[in-house]
Order: C-alpha cells, then structure tokens, then sequence
C-alpha cells in the first residue's frame, strides 16, 4: 500500500508551536520598532519553515508498505508483525511505524531504491484471531516543527493458540476412536523408548520412581506408540465444565504427543481431526484449538 499525500494529516508539533509563537513576538517586534532588519529576519525563518513543511511531505508520501506474515503465538505471549518498507527512488529519514498499543515504535532510515523488513512487537491476550488495527505511519523529518501522519489498513492478523496448560497430560481411559465405538482414547501398544528429565505438565504416573530413589534425580518415563497406535484427544473428556480450560489442556495434550512422536488425533464438538503427526498436523490441531467457537477467520 502507497503513503498518498491526500491520506496525510499535517499538525505542529510542541517545538513547532514554540517557534510559532517567538516567530509572531518578533514579527510584533518588528511593527512596533519598524525594523527592517527584523522583517527580513521573521521572513527568512517563516520561509525555512514553510519549505521544511514540504521535504516532510516529500519525506513520507510515495512509501511502499506491506504486511508479510505473523508468525503463530500461544495466548499471553508476543506476537511479531513483520512489515515490509520501500523508499522507491527517494532518501527517507525518522520514517516512524507503531500499532495500537505499542510501547517502542520503530524508525526507519532509507536510502534510495532500499527496502526494509521490520518485526513490530504486540503482546496477546486470548487465543483466537489478533487484528493490531491500523499501522500508523509519521515523520517529524527535518526540523522536528511539523508532525505528519497517516494510518494504513494492511489488514494484519496473527493466529494465538491457547496457552498450553501444566498438569497431566495423559487422556482419561474411556470413550471413543474415530467412529465412537472403541472402549478407549488409545490404541495400540506402548513402547519403552528411554528416559528423559521431568518437566512441568509431564504425567506423574510416568516418574521412574527406581531412579528417584537412587538419586539419580526425576525422570519419566518415555513411551511411544506401537505400529497402528495412536492416542485420541477428546474435548468432552476432559472433566471440567471450564471451555478455556479445556482447550488449554488439549493444547498441553497435542504439544506433548507431538514431541512424543505419538501419532494423535482431535476431537472436538464441532469438528474431527483424524490421528497423524508431524508440524503439519500439530499446526492443525492447534489451530482447531485457537479457532474453536470463533466467528473470525484468517484472511
């Protein structure tokens, strides 16, 4: 999208408004006492600052400005716009970039012809669809005595993921496969792959306890799926009647099949995902997880 002079708006700022005033005082200076001298003074600073007014526009006006991509977060952590920035064929300088809400606005220099990639940093809040709003574009270039500005509709989206929630990650026994008939969330046989060090929302079932007793430190056990196993993760299993505490959990559940290697599927109300793995998969699942009851959609 092009900065048009048309979308600019042009206010003074504090330094602009000072200069104004001692401008007028000394051109009241100058009626007053007839000084010449003071006339040609008030008329070559009127005249500086009358020119600075359009290297400000020139300054702003025909940039290139495209959103490129916002990678996924999970809820409560930092999502990064990443924005592209083209001078096209001019020298710019002090060209500020801010979104709603962000505390460290990035300014860009920009040599002729040059085109610049910037990350702006948003924090998030809930799971589902981020819109940041409109970027807005300024330029205070070159005496500080002017501000121009203008806000560009990029249509910038991120997709947030529940935050993953600590505690057992295990599927209670019950339920159903993929046709609802099987007795149980998992089938197929375990397989003992090693140990690795406890972290928090590992199973407690899975401490090996030998290991504990002999100081070893705390480890869990490491299984994974047989050939034909996998593990279906089901929303209505989950007992809680807490919606976001369930998605939490099975966000939990999917990144740690995921680094298992345990093949998994989904199992929401409004919809299935049958079991597979791999970053494909788990971005599914986890986006069925951020979108769930949602109206918005990822343009």
């Amino acid at each position: 999208m092009n900065v048009d002079k048309k979308q600019v708006s042009i206010r003074p700022t504090r330094h602009g408004l000072l200069f104004l005033i001692i401008l007028g005082a000394m051109m009241a200076g100058a009626i007053n006492y007839n000084n010449n001298a003071g006339f040609i003074l008030v008329f070559l600073l009127g005249g500086m600052a009358l020119i600075s007014l359009f290297d400000s526009l020139k300054n702003l006006t025909g940039l290139t400005i495209a959103f490129v991509s916002a990678a996924p977060v999970f809820a409560g952590r930092t999502a990064r716009f990443n924005i592209q920035v083209q001078s096209n064929g001019t020298e710019r300088a002090g060209v500020t970039l801010a979104l709603p809400a962000q505390a460290d606005p990035r300014i860009l220099t920009l040599q002729q012809n040059e085109t610049k990639r910037v990350d702006i940093p948003l924090q998030t809040v809930s799971r589902g669809i981020f819109t940041p709003g409109p970027l807005t574009v300024s330029s205070v270039y070159p005496f500080g005595f002017f501000c121009l500005k203008t806000r560009l509709p990029l249509h910038m989206t991120c997709l947030v993921y529940p935050s993953p929630a600590d505690g057992s990650v295990r599927p209670d026994p019950g339920g159903g496969h993929l046709d609802g008939t099987a007795p149980s969330r998992f089938s197929g046989p375990d397989d003992f792959q090693g140990l690795s060090l406890y972290q928090p929302g590992h199973d407690v079932g899975r401490i090996a306890w030998k290991a504990v007793s002999r100081g070893h430190g705390v480890f869990v056990k490491e299984f994974t799926a047989g050939a034909g196993g996998f593990m279906m993760l089901d929303f209505d299993a989950i007992p809680s009647k807490d919606t976001e505490f369930k998605l939490s959990r099975l966000c939990r559940m999917v990144l740690s099949a995921d680094r298992r290697k345990t093949p998994y599927g989904l199992k929401l109300p409004d919809r299935l995902l049958p079991p597979s793995q791999g970053p494909g998969h788990r971005h599914h699942c986890l986006r069925a997880l951020a979108l769930y009851g949602k109206k918005e959609s990822l343009s």
